[in-house]
């Protein structure tokens, strides 16, 4: 698993979000809500946990055993 900041205007934000929900190989498992950087009103942060899809896909082909 991947621990990810992104940081941006809150519309490239909303892109990459968007970008990574159709990804066929990553998959983000959770995100954070957009975040102000200090000092700025225009650059916000995400933070957001990524893993590949087979990943996910077999850990819950495990518990369904």
């Amino acid at each position: 698993m991947l621990k990810v900041r992104v940081s941006g205007p809150t519309y490239e934000l909303k892109d990459y979000l968007e970008h990574m929900e159709k990804d066929k190989v990553y998959q983000i498992t959770s995100q954070s809500k957009p975040l102000k950087n200090k000092g700025t009103n225009k650059i916000f942060r995400v933070f957001s946990d990524v893993d590949k899809r087979t990943k996910i896909e077999a850990r819950k082909r495990q518990g369904n055993r």
